[in-house]
């Protein structure tokens, strides 16, 4: 036997949740909501449950036999005094009607945001009918709990939120990490996102993550890493560093939200062959680069970007009158700069001529040739 937990805020469903027996779901209290349980195979609300308060988080067994909670709500009891607390677990009654769990015992104390900590508390769908799962603001814990045949009231006002529409989806969240990767968070009642981003050879890609009905996001892009809290990640290496990545949320609805754009970081560092982000001596490159006159050189011995005469003859670094003298009729000589590794579209080479410092933008074309 299988049960759904929906997470319902005052208009829209936000997340939907199934608990298969013998695992605990583990979801975290968001306020302003309600919390439906579902029996799979009747679509109503289990008759019976257990609530128990361990800390500020509350868990739900339900009657399926297995001695392990069967939901954890973590803190779903706040600061303040539970009677403040109008986030109720809901179920619907076969009669059709919706109506919140309340103690068997017809105690206040016994009511699922009023327990005291360690204690355990038979729950029943009972009450008066709520007219909606949808959450609203019920003054019924502020006010006091009256005792019936059948259990507990609860005096719910119906703020007519069944009827509302649901017209916007929740916006996911982009976070460039310090490492160069970008984290994203969906949004509440996401169940796609389309990310688009540039890979570190300057494509555009457009990834899609979509959720199943087993509450699993799914990456169509290798690049887009779904984490084990549902979150994705692109990895530092699969995004290039100072560009724009954006995404879309979109709800079961088609409603979408685009999420605040961010920028990957830079964390590349030109010449830092060994990757320790140091650029010295311990930084020669193994990747060599073919020049014109046919020379093969590194693309950065210690770290710098090597100079290379075209005319250089016998590759000392010099030029004498032999090598330069007669080549042309202005007695110059082309001068090969290479480009060191780690270098990327937006980084500059500084090159200074007779004391004049010169800045000249790196393209991709340069960075293909490895020189310049």
């Amino acid at each position: 036997m299988s049960t759904t937990l929906k997470v319902l805020s005052a208009k829209k469903v936000v997340a939907s949740h199934q608990i298969n027996q013998g695992d605990t779901l583990v979801i975290e209290a968001r306020d302003s909501s309600n919390y439906q349980l579902i029996n799979d195979q009747t679509g109503l609300g289990p008759q019976n449950i257990i609530a128990k308060r361990e800390g500020k988080d509350l868990k739900i067994f339900l009657e399926d036999g297995d001695m392990n909670p069967d939901v954890v709500i973590q803190n779903y009891y706040g600061d303040e005094n539970g009677e403040e607390t109008s986030n109720l677990i809901v179920g619907q009654h076969e009669n059709g009607g919706i109506y919140a769990y309340v103690p068997e015992s017809g105690l206040k104390s016994d009511a699922v945001s009023m327990l005291a900590e360690e204690v355990a508390a038979p729950q029943a769908l009972g009450g008066e009918d709520l007219g909606s799962a949808f959450w609203a603001f019920n003054p019924w814990w502020l006010l006091a709990l009256i005792p019936l045949a059948a259990g507990i009231a609860i005096a719910a006002h119906d703020s007519g939120s069944s009827g509302s529409s649901d017209n916007s989806a929740d916006k996911p969240v982009l976070k460039a990490e310090n490492d160069g990767s970008i984290k994203v968070t969906p949004g509440a009642d996401n169940t796609k996102v389309e990310i688009t981003y540039t890979d570190e050879n300057g494509n555009q890609k457009t990834a899609v993550v979509t959720k199943g009905n087993d509450g699993k996001w799914v990456s169509n892009d290798p690049n887009v890493v779904v984490n084990n809290d549902g979150t994705f990640t692109i990895p530092a290496d699969s995004v290039k560093d100072n560009s724009k990545v954006t995404a879309v949320g979109r709800d079961d609805n088609g409603n979408k939200a685009d999420a605040d754009a961010v920028t990957a970081g830079d964390t590349k560092t030109p010449g830092d062959s060994n990757g320790d982000g140091v650029v010295d001596g311990n930084d020669d490159s193994s990747n060599n680069v073919k020049l014109p006159n046919g020379q093969e050189v590194p693309r950065n011995t210690n770290g710098a970007p090597n100079i290379v005469f075209g005319e250089d003859e016998n590759g000392d670094g010099k030029l004498n009158g032999t090598e330069i003298t007669g080549k042309d009729g202005a007695d110059k000589t082309p001068v090969y700069i290479t480009i060191p590794d780690n270098t990327e579209v937006g980084d500059s080479l500084i090159v200074t001529i007779n004391g004049e410092p010169t800045t000249i933008p790196v393209t991709q074309e340069m960075i293909n040739n490895g020189y310049t």
